[in-house]
């Protein structure tokens, strides 16, 4: 099963101090204030609830949510 944007986007609102309502895709991680330490928490999160293995450096280069919806779903369709 792929994992949607929506689902990835709770799971965000979920581990980060951030009202569902302003993530989207198109925000930067920078805008939200999204720390490294924040991504970790919602690297463990995907992996707690989706099974995912989503390494640190595999978001090295993510700039925005957009970035991360990305990352989760490759990894998602590479599981299935």
């Amino acid at each position: 099963m792929a994992i949607t944007a929506d689902q990835i986007l709770d799971v965000i609102s979920e581990e980060v101090p951030i009202d569902r309502a302003q993530l989207n895709p198109e925000a930067t991680l920078e805008s939200l204030n999204i720390a490294s330490l924040d991504m970790i928490s919602v690297m463990f999160a995907l992996e707690d609830k989706y099974g995912l293995i989503i390494e640190q450096n595999d978001l090295a280069d993510a700039k925005t949510l957009g970035d991360l919806i990305a990352v989760a779903q490759a990894k998602s369709a590479a599981a299935s």
